[in-house]
């Protein structure tokens, strides 16, 4: 049992070596636990005064777009400034609109357009946030300690989403949603406070922050980086269509997100085809992070997985696959199984996804190639939530979910076939010990085990 825990529990090796991953780790994990709960607040809140998953969708667009916006622009400045600045404003930033859903909360008649409103500044902030941050971690960590610390960011989500947004939904049911959004800002201020020993992080390789720049402050650093942006979104737009493995799995995650990503539908889908109320909803957002979490704490395969190509690809065909069944089934217990058995899915392909894409990527272009990264989600949710909902307006809900991972499954099987040297696409030992263990003569190893 020792032994197989030890191959396979998640390595905890990064937190362990790196001061500066874990303030990331831990920063990160405080905010994901202030955000789960307004993942569940506002789509409740917004279908509570609209009646309609229309508007929810409305409001993940506006997100959406913003984020995408957020993305792009972190990306130029995580390659340009120091990126611990560009974390702590942009985490700073977002409490003045998680306030101002706070405030709307609270009023007598709640006005639908402050979650738009809400939704421009925290996409915006939080797209600039998480790429900058994205491309932080490869820089904190050893080359070959990447697979580790891409579980430990996943299970970071995991543990932060695993319990809050069923909480979330218990906590709406009985107190209404404005303390909720006083937790989330509770839960943001402190994750800058985490986040502020960081030490400098002044991006590397070939391109270099300017000092002038570094000395004028951030206002005109953004100055700069929007005079400069086409060239620099175009150079790092080039390296994801131009090489073979990362522009596929780029592509892959677009299709996952765009149509096999039924969040939207939820309040629906728990009030009309499950007969149920918010309680429900919470605990349907929280099963793929219940999912996710599992498959985490148990990743330490991962790290010796060499035909990273075809694992990935089969763990993105069981997400979309869990998705279908979330929409045939009108039973919780199966329901909750579906949305974990989609967490697992996603958890898995994201630790592959970032672990090929940060190895593969120069660190002078991982601020840009991590914005695309971030874009293809935000478009894809943009996308995606809006196309659901109208399905369902002709399907129903269940339907519509059905349809989406159906074409999630068909549409990444195409791709699938067309990257063929994703497909083959192989993570070969790195050290001394990891080829000794693929070579023992497995009869010797028995012996051991004995």
């Amino acid at each position: 049992m020792i032994r197989w825990l030890r191959r396979h529990a998640i390595d905890l090796g990064p937190l362990r070596s790196s001061r500066a991953f874990a303030l990331i780790f831990w920063g990160r994990l405080v905010s994901i636990a202030g955000i789960g709960v307004l993942g569940t607040a506002i789509p409740l809140q917004v279908y509570a005064l609209t009646g309609s998953s229309v508007h929810v969708a409305l409001v993940a667009t506006v997100l959406g777009l913003a984020g995408f916006a957020g993305a792009l622009s972190g990306g130029l400045l995580a390659d340009r400034l120091d990126r611990r600045k560009i974390i702590l404003a942009a985490r700073g930033a977002a409490v003045a609109g998680f306030a101002l859903l706070a405030v709307n909360a609270f009023a007598p008649e709640p006005m639908l357009a402050a979650f738009h409103l809400a939704a421009v500044v925290d996409g915006l902030a939080g797209g600039i946030s998480a790429t900058a941050l994205s491309a932080t971690v490869p820089r904190t960590v050893e080359p070959a300690q990447l697979p580790a610390a891409s579980a430990l960011m996943a299970i970071s989500m995991d543990l932060g989403m695993v319990l809050t947004p069923a909480l979330g939904g218990l906590l709406y049911a009985a107190a209404g949603p404005g303390w909720l959004y006083l937790w989330v800002i509770v839960a943001s201020v402190a994750s800058v406070a985490l986040l502020w020993g960081l030490p400098e992080l002044q991006p590397g390789g070939e391109v270099q922050a300017d000092p002038q720049l570094r000395q004028a402050g951030l206002l005109p650093a953004i100055r700069h980086s929007c005079g400069q942006a086409w060239a620099d979104t175009r150079e790092g737009m080039a390296y994801v269509a131009r090489d073979r493995v990362v522009g596929p799995i780029m592509l892959l995650g677009f299709i996952q997100l765009l149509c096999a990503s039924p969040y939207v539908l939820i309040p629906e889908f728990a009030e009309r085809q499950l007969g149920l109320g918010p309680e429900a909803a919470g605990l349907l957002y929280s099963a793929p992070a219940a999912g996710a979490l599992l498959a985490s704490l148990s990743s330490g395969w991962t790290g010796r997985v060499r035909p990273a190509g075809r694992v990935l690809l089969v763990v993105l065909c069981a997400s979309s696959l869990g998705v279908l069944a979330l929409g045939l089934t009108s039973s919780l217990p199966l329901a909750l199984a579906a949305m974990a058995l989609t967490g697992v899915g996603d958890v898995l392909a994201e630790i592959f996804r970032y672990a090929i894409i940060a190895g593969r990527t120069p660190d002078r272009l991982l601020g840009r190639v991590s914005a695309v990264w971030s874009a293809q989600g935000t478009v894809g949710d943009t996308l995606g939530g809006p196309l659901l909902s109208l399905l369902a307006k002709a399907l129903g809900p269940g339907g519509a979910i059905v349809a989406g991972g159906a074409l999630a499954a068909g549409l990444s099987a195409v791709v699938a076939l067309g990257a063929r040297e994703l497909r083959g696409l192989r993570i070969e030992p790195e050290t001394p010990e990891e080829i000794l263990d693929e070579e023992v003569d497995p009869g010797i190893r028995a012996a051991e085990d004995r």
